[in-house]
């Protein structure tokens, strides 16, 4: 089963496409759909905000204020979430609530980015979501502390198989506008971990400018661009072998209409059960 994302004009979700305009294709082999269906239903996201000290460099800390609100503006009733910070050790500052109202006024700056950590207990916190639609919605400037703090928990490759085994996806903003010599290689190895993360789960990635107003652009974009999905199936004809596979989307856009944008998790792991 794939959650597909498509948009159209102004990054908005595309409801009422048709069975037969999708091709799913795994391993560059196109594939016999046995599910097919539009997704509306409730979500719950997860914030995983970076409020470590790192974020006072150039006042990025301010990009948080609006951010979650933004993403919620135009939210369904039903729609949950809830906010997990991260610096020196995550904490989640709000529990799942409904309530916009909920969300904190003010970020304030503390210790080390522990980033691995906060995802991976946002991935464990969104287990217990009321509704079937779970994402996880990350900004941080980078610099995780794995390698100099030894208490550290969550190593890549744990915060990698983990995510593999949940039906989460992970959106991230990605604002370093500024990085010192001594930080830079930590900082260039978180964004590429966050592109993976996107991409293995069927998020996006996003490089964002220290703006708060394009970060607020960019988290109501996110959030229009998921306001209808589709769920689609497909029985692979091979055995299952333990390997992962590579799966793609594509989707025909009606004559003379604009392209559409279309994207979900780029593969699986083809286990045995």
């Amino acid at each position: 089963m794939l959650n597909v994302s498509v948009t159209g004009r102004d990054n908005n979700s595309v409801r009422g496409i048709t069975q037969d305009r999708f091709h799913v294709f795994e391993d560059g082999d196109e594939q016999k759909m046995t599910y097919f269906w539009e997704d509306s239903r409730p979500m719950t996201v997860g914030f995983i905000f970076d409020d470590s000290e790192r974020m006072n460099t150039n006042d990025k800390i301010y990009v948080l204020k609006d951010a979650a609100q933004s993403f919620l503006q135009n939210k369904d009733s039903r729609d949950e979430y809830f906010v997990v910070r991260m610096g020196d050790l995550p904490d989640v500052v709000v529990s799942f609530t409904t309530d916009s109202k909920n969300l904190p006024l003010n970020y304030s700056t503390l210790g080390e980015t522990a980033l691995y950590d906060a995802v991976y207990v946002g991935l464990a916190v969104i287990k217990e979501a009321a509704n079937p639609r779970k994402l996880l919605v990350v900004i941080t400037s980078g610099g995780d502390r794995c390698c100099s703090d030894n208490n550290k928990r969550t190593t890549e490759a744990m915060l990698k198989s983990f995510a593999l085994k949940q039906n989460v996806e992970i959106y991230s903003l990605f604002v370093a506008d500024t990085v010192e010599d001594e930080d830079s290689e930590f900082v260039h190895r978180d964004g590429i971990v966050l592109s993976d993360l996107a991409t293995m789960t069927g998020g996006r990635m996003y490089n964002a400018p220290n703006s708060a107003r394009t970060v607020e652009a960019t988290m109501a974009e996110i959030a229009r661009g998921l306001k209808t999905q589709y769920l689609v199936g497909f029985k692979s004809p091979r055995l299952p072998d333990g390997k992962r596979r590579g799966v793609k989307v594509k989707i025909d856009s009606p004559e003379g209409a604009p392209k559409l944008n279309v994207w979900t998790k780029a593969g699986y792991y083809a286990n045995e059960r």
